[in-house]
C-alpha cells in the first residue's frame, strides 16, 4: 500500500458580521474535512505562518491613529473647523468596525470635531438592515453617535441626487462621489486589506466602488475586471490603479487598515496617508499569505478550503478559483470545499449559490460562450458589480474543471446552473485522479482566497 498524508481542509461558514462583532472566539464555530492523499501525488500543502491576533483592537486603532505610517497624525488632521467622513466597509467584510470606531470617536471628542458622519461603503450591494447596522457599528457606538450628532449614511448608487461629479480618471472612468464624503474636509477609510483577483481590497476601494455612483462602478468594472493584468497580487494592475486614481481624485485623506487572519482576528493594523499606508499593509498581508511557487510542473489538481472570515455564499468564498488557477495547468481540476449555507437578509433568503446563477445563460463554459460574455459586458447587458466575481470564475471554468464540495442543500441549484458539485471531497478527488491519471499532482490551498504565488505580485514601480 502506498504511503499517504492526512490533510485537513477548513470548511467554515461563519458570517463576517458575527466575526467582526464577536468578543468570544469560542463562539466561532469551525468545521473541517480530513482526507488522505498519496504522498507521491502531493506536491505541497501550503499553510501560512500567521501572527497572533492583536489582544485589543480598540487600543491598536488608537495607537495607529497617533503613529502614522506616513503623513500627519489623525489628531493633526481633525478639529472644530474640519468636517470628517468615516468610511467603513459593509456587512460582507469582517473588519471589526464596532471595535475600531471607539478609538475614532474618542479622538473626535478630544479634539472638538463638530461635523462628522459615518458612511457605509456598500458599492452596489444592498444596504445593511437595522440589525446588520447594529452588529457592524455596535449598540454603544450607535448611542454615542446619536449623542454626538454623527449621522449614518449608506451608499445607494442609483440615487443620482446623492452624488457630485469629481472628474474623469486617467484611465477614463467618470467619477461621481457620495455628497456626504465629497463635502467633508477629512476623508478616512476604515477597511480590510487583502489581495484578491482585482489586485487588492481595502484602502481606496472604499471610495470606488464603495461610495460612488452606479455609473462609476460599472465604468470601472466593465473596463478592467477582465484585463489579463488584473489578477491576484496585481496592485499595479489597471483595475486597482484606476481605483486608487479615483480615490486620489476624491481626496481620500488617510486609511486605517486591518489585516484579518483566517481565525477572524486582526493581526496587523496601520494608519496613514493614502495610498502609502494601505500599500504598506498590503505588503504585510503578502508577507503572510503569498507563497513560493512549488517546484516542478504545474499541478493537475488543487484542493481549496474556505475559512470563517469569508462568507455564507460561494459568490464570496469562491474567489480562490482565481488564485488556484495560477498554479494549475490548463485542463486541471479545482476542488473547492465551501459549505455555503446561504444567508437570511431583510430582502429575503439567499441560497448558498446565489448570484452564481447569473452565469447560467452562458453555460457550458466554453471559449465561444466566453466571447458572448465579453460582448454582453460591452453592451452593459451584464452588470459588473456582480459580474466582477462570477465572470472571472466563469473564465477560469473555460480552462479548468471546477468541482464544488458543498452542503447537500446546494446540489440542486448547482445542477440547475451547470456547476459540478457533490458533498464528498473523497469522491471528488477520486474522480479527479480517474480523469488525470494515477500520477496526477495535487496542491492543497487551505486558505485559497487569501493565498497566491509570490511571483504573481506586481506592486507600483515593478
Amino acid at each position: 500500500m502506498s504511503k499517504t498524508e492526512r490533510v485537513t481542509i477548513p470548511f467554515e461558514s461563519l458570517d463576517p458580521l458575527t466575526i467582526g462583532s464577536c468578543d468570544d472566539p469560542s463562539m466561532v464555530y469551525r468545521e473541517q474535512i480530513e482526507i488522505d492523499i498519496p504522498s507521491d501525488n502531493l506536491v505541497a500543502v501550503i499553510e501560512p505562518d500567521e501572527p497572533a491576533s492583536l489582544p485589543n483592537v480598540t487600543e491598536a486603532a488608537a495607537q495607529a491613529l497617533e503613529n502614522p505610517q506616513s503623513g500627519p497624525r489623525f489628531s493633526e488632521m481633525i478639529g472644530p473647523d474640519k468636517s470628517l467622513a468615516i468610511i467603513i466597509d459593509n456587512q460582507f467584510r469582517p473588519t471589526p468596525a464596532s471595535k475600531i470606531l471607539p478609538a475614532i470617536f474618542d479622538a473626535i471628542e478630544k479634539h472638538g470635531v463638530k461635523d462628522a458622519r459615518v458612511v457605509c461603503a456598500n458599492g452596489k450591494v444592498f444596504t445593511m438592515s437595522e440589525s446588520d447596522t447594529e452588529k457592524k457599528l455596535g449598540k454603544e457606538n450607535m448611542a454615542r453617535m446619536e449623542r454626538l450628532g454623527i449621522p449614518f449614511f449608506q451608499n445607494e448608487p442609483r440615487e443620482e441626487d446623492m452624488y457630485v461629479f469629481k472628474g474623469v480618471t486617467s484611465r477614463g472612468t467618470p467619477v461621481w462621489l457620495h455628497k456626504e464624503v465629497a463635502n467633508s474636509d477629512v476623508k478616512l477609510s476604515v477597511g480590510q486589506t487583502q489581495s484578491n483577483h482585482w489586485g487588492a481590497g481595502g484602502g481606496g476601494k472604499l471610495i470606488l466602488p464603495g461610495v460612488v455612483s452606479d455609473e462609476t462602478i460599472e465604468s470601472n468594472h466593465c473596463a478592467f475586471v477582465m484585463s489579463p493584468d488584473t489578477h491576484y497580487g496585481s496592485y499595479a494592475g489597471p483595475m486597482r490603479a484606476d481605483i486608487d486614481d479615483a480615490a486620489t481624485m476624491c481626496e481620500l485623506t488617510a486609511t486605517l487598515n486591518s489585516v484579518i487572519n483566517t481565525r477572524g482576528g486582526v493581526s496587523y493594523m496601520n494608519f496613514g496617508r493614502h495610498p502609502d499606508a494601505h500599500l504598506e499593509s498590503l505588503k504585510i498581508f503578502n508577507d503572510i499569505y503569498a507563497y513560493e511557487r512549488p517546484a516542478g510542473p504545474l499541478a493537475d489538481i488543487a484542493i481549496c478550503g474556505v475559512f470563517a472570515p469569508t462568507d455564507h455564499l460561494f459568490f464570496h468564498t469562491g474567489w480562490g478559483c482565481m488564485s488556484s488557477d495560477l498554479v494549475l495547468k490548463d485542463g486541471a481540476t479545482i476542488i473547492y470545499c465551501s459549505p455555503s449555507p446561504g444567508v437570511n437578509t431583510h430582502l429575503g433568503n439567499f441560497p448558498g449559490l446565489a448570484l452564481m446563477d447569473l452565469m447560467k445563460p452562458y453555460m457550458p463554459p466554453t471559449p465561444e460562450n466566453m466571447e458572448r460574455v465579453y460582448r454582453d459586458i460591452h453592451a452593459r447587458k451584464i452588470e459588473m458589480w456582480a459580474g466582477c466575481i462570477w465572470v472571472p470564475i466563469y473564465e477560469v471554468m473555460t480552462r479548468k474543471k471546477l468541482h464544488v464540495v458543498t452542503l447537500e442543500e446546494n446540489l440542486e441549484m448547482a445542477a440547475d446552473i451547470g456547476i459540478e458539485a457533490s458533498t464528498s471531497l473523497e469522491s471528488a478527488l477520486a474522480d479527479a485522479f480517474t480523469e488525470h491519471g494515477k500520477d496526477a499532482k495535487v496542491v492543497v490551498l487551505p486558505y485559497a482566497r487569501y493565498q497566491m504565488p509570490r511571483d504573481a505580485i506586481v506592486m507600483p514601480g515593478h
